[in-house]
Parts: structure tokens; sequence; C-alpha cells
């Protein structure tokens, strides 16, 4: 289906003050814009077809600003605000500009008579697993109850990330200034050193001669260094957005020692947390695996969960494809057969979410914890050679008969 996107109209408009406001904003047509400005109480002055402004990296639509819309929106219509009311004002006082351009479009779709799934379907910002809940949600007639929810998965999604994320911090910290501080040494440091070395005439021990020679090569051609590292970035980027590539990389997350079991955790936790949210808003559970096999992000493990949606489909329940599938651990398996029993399917899941959740933070704090002294030995290691390497040079010259 192609998607439609609503031209842009630059308005020159004033109000009942004579106060004039120019601004550009999306419609339909002209007609309709007049329309929607006569409603704000703005009378048009003049109205022209215009090219969309490209937003800058600071208007960038975020997970948090859709965490954002989503509190405010719930807020409003717990109040007893309608829901064409509330996007009204949300359109109106949104912080970021393209994000009130959106909300704007959905208002101006709700008016037409189209449901509130239809409308965020249409932009790329609501994800899919959003635009379902909203959907069941109003099948169901609980569509504030559905964003309550949709607050509270944004709210732990983005929480789990952001303390993964912490836990990274400081290592790349620690690697960025360790090799900052070796690249100075070898790039100005040494070669000073290098020189006095050289107007001594003296032969070098083979520390020392390592160390310059090494430095000679890196200031001579640290470009090409550069250029080698760049270009084999690009080409693994490139290569890791074709299938073939990025089907080798899935499959290789499945292979190394320690990246598996991390791998394995997360997707488990990731799929527990979209299937179990989905089935609590009244979501198809078909609809549901789809949507959860799909936020997993590994093409080789989707591609096994297949069976379960293949099961389900014929009647199996869920225990029975999941232990089929080969993917989750006979914990997770006996879990979900305790819980279809006693038919707290989407509490089970959610409760094996948390879990893994929380294994998976455990794993890469331990894993942290481990790689920061490795980190700071290699680190030791280098400078370390660096300045004992010149200090053996230096005591050789005082070892120059005169």
């Amino acid at each position: 289906m192609i998607k439609y996107v609503m031209p842009f109209f630059t308005y020159e408009a004033v109000d009942a003050y004579g106060k004039k406001t120019k601004e550009t904003t999306t419609s339909s047509d002209e007609a309709e814009l007049k329309t929607t400005l006569r409603e704000k109480g703005l009378i048009p002055i003049s109205i022209t077809a215009s090219e969309p402004k490209k937003h800058s990296f600071l208007e960038k639509i975020t997970r948090k600003d859709l965490l954002t819309f989503t509190q405010e929106l719930g807020n409003l219509l717990d109040s007893g605000m309608p829901l064409d009311r509330a996007l009204y004002v949300l359109s109106e006082y949104s912080a970021k500009k393209s994000f009130r351009a959106i909300i704007r479009e959905i208002y101006i779709d709700i008016q037409k008579g189209n449901s509130l799934s239809f409308a965020m379907g249409k932009h790329n910002v609501f994800p899919r697993i959003y635009v379902n809940m909203i959907k069941a949600g109003e099948a169901g007639g609980i569509v504030e109850t559905v964003i309550k929810r949709l607050v509270t998965f944004l709210e732990t999604t983005i929480a789990f990330k952001e303390e993964i994320t912490s836990a990274l911090v400081y290592p790349i910290l620690l690697t960025s200034v360790g090799g900052l501080a070796v690249i100075i040494l070898m790039l100005y440091v040494v070669p000073n050193f290098a020189q006095i070395f050289a107007d001594m005439g003296q032969a070098l021990p083979l520390p020392t001669l390592i160390l310059v020679e090494t430095s000679e090569l890196l200031a001579s051609y640290w470009w090409a260094f550069v250029a080698a590292i760049a270009g084999s970035l690009f080409l693994v980027r490139g290569y890791a957005g074709t299938a073939e590539g990025k089907n080798f990389i899935d499959n290789l997350k499945l292979k190394l020692p320690v990246l598996k079991t991390l791998s394995m955790k997360l997707i488990i936790a990731r799929f527990s947390r979209t299937f179990g949210t989905l089935l609590q808003s009244g979501a198809p559970i078909l609809e549901a695996i789809k949507i959860s096999r799909d936020v997993i992000d590994n093409d080789a493990v989707a591609e096994k969960l297949a069976v379960i949606e293949e099961g389900v489909s014929k009647g199996k329940g869920m225990s029975v494809p999941l232990r089929e599938c080969g993917v989750f651990p006979p914990i997770v398996t006996q879990m979900v057969a305790v819980g279809e029993e006693a038919g707290k399917l989407e509490e089970t899941f959610l409760l094996i979410a948390e879990r893994f959740e929380a294994e998976t933070k455990h794993q890469i704090k331990r894993f942290v914890s481990l790689f920061e002294p490795a980190l700071i030995l290699i680190m030791g290691i280098v400078v370390g050679f660096i300045v004992i390497s010149m200090l053996i040079g230096i005591f050789s010259i005082n070892e120059i008969p005169l």
C-alpha cells in the first residue's frame, strides 16, 4: 500500500487583534487549510504550496518523545477531554515542531472519521506494536487503558536500554581516552625523542628501535590507516545492510561464546515483553506472534519462531510450539504451560520478560566488571612499553663515551 503524504503549505494569517502569523503546515488541500485556520480564529491572507522542511538532528523524534506524547495523551483523556480535542491541544503545544506536524495530521484524519490506529499507522514514528495495541484497544473500547499500558511498555523498554547503555559508557570512555593518549605519544612525543637519538648517532636498543620505527610509520601513513578503518567500517555496514549480510551477522551472534548467551536472553526478553503486552491489550494471538517476531531483530531466530505461529494456527496451543521451535529454555516452556493452563498467558510472558531483562542486565554488568580491569591492563602494558622503550634509549645515550 502506498503511503499517503499530505502536501505542505506556507500561510500568512492574522488573528482578531491584527497579529500576523506565518507558518508551514500540512493539509489535504488549500480549502481545508482555510477552514482549519478559521476554526482557530485566524483570517488567511496568503497560502502557497511549499516543500517540507527537513528537520535537523535536534528535531529527530526519539522514543522518549513518543513516551512523552503517550503520557500527555493519556493524561488529557483521563481528565475527560475527547480524543480529537486532546490531539488538537498536543498539536499546538508539543515540544518538537516536527512532532506537532505529525500530531496535526493525525488530528485531521480523526476529524475525517478515520480511526486513531489508521491515522497513526501512516507515520513511521509509531512502531508497529504501538499501532496494533491502539487498534486492539479500539476494537475492545479500551483505548484509554491501552494508552496506559503503552506508557508502561515504553517506560520499561527505555529504562532497560538506558541501563545497558550506562553500563557500557565507562569502558567506551576508557578506550577512547587511552587510545587518544597512545596516539599523542606515538605522533608527538616519540618523534621528538627519535630526533634526539638520531642526532647522537648511537645505535638504539631493540625496544626503542621498534618504537621509533612504529612511530615513523604512523606519522607517515596515518591517513592510510584512517582510510583503511573507515573503508572497512563502510564495507561491513554495507554488507550488514544486505539480506545475506544480516543473516550472517545474526548467525554469528548465536555462535560466539559470550555473545550467544547474551543475545538469546535479550531476544527472549524482547519477544516476551512485546507478546505479553499485546495480549494484555487484546490483540489477536497470531498478530501478536508476528509483531513479537519482528521486534527481536534477528532473522535466524525469527525463522525458528515461525513454528510457534504455525502451531498456534493449528490449535496446538502456545507451550507445545514454543518447545518445538528450540529457542526457549525448558524453564520458559514450563512457565508458559502453567500460565496457559491457568488462563494467565499474558502475565506469564511479562514475568518471563522481567526475569530475562534482569539476567541480561546482570550479565552485561558482570562482563563489564571483568572487561574494565583487562582494558586497564592492556592500556598499561602499551603505555608502559612506550615509556620504558624511551627510558632505555635515554640510558643508552648516557653510555656514549665522551
